[in-house]
């Protein structure tokens, strides 16, 4: 039953990756000054809103099941907090107790190794596998061939993984096989929704970098925003006594959907934009974050909770009016909460059934 359940809810997430692939620029930077070194992501969509979790360590999990394939069962090693959009679980980015962070974003020509014997997991749990399992980047590239995406996740996603000193990786599925970059082969630590070679040929055409188109100044697509982000990190390579956190959300901003408006000839949907900023401080395990609708940059501090089972979940909506510090605003994790969080951010778009089975998924958690 679960697994024929999960059939449906991949018919449903076609619909939200046809739309956020084509239509979306997400972003990931990672930015190093001193000892310093921070993970930044851009959230491009329609719909705003997000999920903060605290997840704590010493919790046991699975993976969804697939037909005829082995799912992963897992006992999370280390806490973590992150960005989750459909419900506790469902991590899009995040960093874990050991300064290991990871995101993604949408590719769409992402095609998945194949399984080759090896434990199956849904895209939507792999950011979470990797926090709770690891902790630096070098780890999270040993283990991509030890489990397995499934091809039947409808999303396609590529993945940026970085550390608390500064190594740093990103992970693209290509032809059924992962293509690594790690800091030897990036010369700039951003990526959106191309793959990393193409998006770095696109800066060949632009003047600092070898051709003679002049660097834009809004961000209507993937060119836009490599040749921003990468004309704006020459710059902060420059000056490395500038506040990293700051530089972080200058340069998101810089390469957002919230500073201009598109040229007439580009269609942008209704209410489309840059609607959640993220920024995970990994030496001193700070998460700093900010929305479209409350702009005011707010922090979270992992010292401020208890990190082991049977201490609950916590979580908290990004979409707050509260400012400065707001750890304490975090409540324990109910299943009626997760299930009202899910309901509001996609009662337009999925039906009750499915919305249930994202909202109660953490529900199968046990504490050891």
């Amino acid at each position: 039953m679960k697994a024929l359940i999960l059939i449906t809810v991949h018919v449903l997430f076609v619909c939200q990756s046809i739309f956020s692939q084509s239509s979306t620029n997400c972003s990931i930077i990672s930015l190093m000054s001193g000892d310093t070194v921070v993970l930044g992501r851009n959230h491009d969509v329609t719909i705003p809103n997000g999920l903060l979790v605290f997840n704590p360590r010493n919790i046991h999990k699975e993976g969804f099941e697939f037909p005829d394939e082995d799912i992963p069962r897992w006992t999370s090693k280390y806490s973590s907090i992150t960005l989750n959009v459909f419900g506790v679980g469902f991590a899009i980015c995040g960093m874990n107790e050991k300064g290991l962070s990871m995101g993604h974003v949408g590719f769409a020509d992402a095609k998945y190794p194949s399984a080759k014997g090896t434990p199956v997991i849904d895209q939507i749990h792999f950011i979470t596998y990797m926090l709770d399992n690891f902790t630096n980047t070098h780890e999270v590239v040993s283990a991509v061939n030890e489990i397995s995406i499934s091809e039947e996740s409808i999303t396609r996603e590529h993945y940026y993984v970085c550390d608390a000193i500064g190594r740093t990786a990103i992970l693209e599925p290509i032809e059924g096989e992962w293509v690594i970059f790690t800091n030897e082969t990036m010369p700039y630590p951003i990526i959106s929704n191309d793959n990393y070679e193409q998006s770095i040929d696109y800066l060949k055409d632009y003047q600092g970098f070898g051709g003679n188109r002049i660097i834009p100044e809004r961000n209507f697509g993937v060119e836009e925003i490599m040749a921003m982000g990468a004309t704006y990190l020459q710059d902060f390579q420059n000056h490395k006594n500038q506040h990293v956190v700051k530089s972080a959300f200058e340069l998101l901003h810089n390469i957002g959907f919230n500073k201009f408006p598109p040229p007439e000839h580009v269609d942008v949907p209704q209410n489309y934009g840059t609607h959640i900023t993220t920024v995970f401080d990994l030496k001193n395990l700070i998460v700093y974050f900010r929305t479209k609708s409350y702009p005011e940059i707010k922090m979270v501090r992992f010292d401020q909770f208890n990190p082991d089972c049977p201490d609950p979940i916590m979580m908290m909506e990004v979409e707050t009016d509260k400012v400065g510090n707001v750890s304490n605003s975090f409540e324990n994790f109910t299943f009626e909460k997760n299930l009202h969080f899910v309901n509001e951010r996609l009662k337009n778009d999925v039906p009750g059934d499915i919305i249930e089975l994202l909202g109660s998924y953490p529900e199968t958690f046990k504490c050891k």
